[in-house]
């Protein structure tokens, strides 16, 4: 199972560099995970959530362990369930 822990350190520093802000990571059993952020003094973009997708893809391993994985912005909270 891939652990919350291990996405937050796939980010790295990547949301410093891009100026966003971590709102919330969710990851549950079947390895379905839900990445939600901001943008600092400016709307979220698509391709803001693109590339952070891009990112994160790219530095988890799916030999290892298939997963899903979700990225949007903070304000995709106010709906999720």
């Amino acid at each position: 199972m891939i652990e919350k822990e291990q996405v937050i350190e796939a980010i790295g520093t990547y949301m410093e560099e891009k100026d966003l802000t971590l709102a919330e990571i969710k990851v549950n059993k079947a390895n379905n995970i839900k990445v939600f952020f901001s943008a600092n003094g400016r709307p979220v973009t698509i391709d803001d959530c693109v590339a952070l997708s891009r990112h994160i893809e790219g530095r988890l391993d799916r030999d290892k362990e298939d997963f899903s994985l979700m990225v949007s912005s903070a304000g995709g909270l106010d709906t999720e369930k």
